[in-house]
């Protein structure tokens, strides 16, 4: 076979943007295989096809989008549709992931000023509450757009505060057996109905609703409570929203 068409993997590294310790790992998981691999040298060789297909995945990887991800759309058009989609979910993990990390360093300057301790429990108090949805990313992009609660796949709950603060609080989602092993976790018969405490009910109250929520009770006074407004996710979960 001529190797003239072809790139060694020093010259594809460069026009790819990929490192070679990185073309020599993709190679081996299947995510980017050499056009030919020289059987008594060992020595990887690239077709100049391959360039656009490397640089996606360059691009990809460079904004930390997992692998398994990036094998579905190494083939895609680079602007199409299904590229756009996946950028647009990975963009709301990575949006999840920068309010975590601020939650862990807000955590840690009060560590610095106050030190590492625990907050006293005086009573117990709740800290969470399971709902059915009906479209999980349908309620991802409500509770976030609503309330800014983060999305954590990993206890598939949305998570209210930061641990181990008093205005800590998760909304778990009821599901069956997952790929992580967590097996079931059950959840109520229908719909729910929980309370949130807001710091401005009215803008919490409008805030809800143009993410999506229907209105139940708009907000309202009584001598024996404080204000208070009701309103109804998409899953039909009824909020309690009450001012702070």
């Amino acid at each position: 076979m001529s190797n003239e068409a072809f790139l060694g993997i020093g010259a594809f590294a460069v026009l790819s943007g990929l490192s070679i310790n990185a073309l020599r790992h993709y190679d081996e998981i299947g995510l980017l295989k050499p056009a030919h691999v020289n059987p008594v040298t060992g020595y990887r060789l690239y077709h100049p096809s391959q360039v656009r297909q490397a640089r996606v995945i360059w691009a990809l990887r460079h904004v930390d989008m997992p692998i398994d991800s990036v094998r579905e759309l190494v083939d895609t058009p680079p602007t199409g549709p299904a590229i756009r989609a996946a950028l647009r979910r990975h963009r709301d993990t990575l949006a999840d992931r920068a309010d975590a990390l601020a939650r862990m360093i807000a955590t840690t300057d009060r560590y610095i000023e106050q030190g590492v301790t625990m907050p006293d429990l005086k009573t117990p108090r709740i800290v969470g509450v399971t709902i059915n949805v009906t479209d999980l990313t349908q309620a991802i992009t409500f509770y976030r757009a609503a309330f800014d609660a983060t999305w954590n796949e990993d206890i598939s709950s949305f998570v209210f505060g930061t641990w181990p603060s008093d205005d800590f609080f998760l909304l778990q989602v009821a599901h069956g057996p997952d790929t992580r092993g967590h097996g079931e976790h059950h959840g109520p018969t229908g719909t729910t109905r929980f309370g949130l405490l807001v710091a401005d009910l009215d803008a919490a109250h409008r805030r809800a609703l143009d993410a999506g929520a229907t209105e139940r009770f708009p907000p309202y006074e009584k001598p024996w409570k404080p204000r208070s407004s009701h309103v109804i996710d998409p899953s039909g979960n009824w909020i309690d929203l009450t001012q702070a």
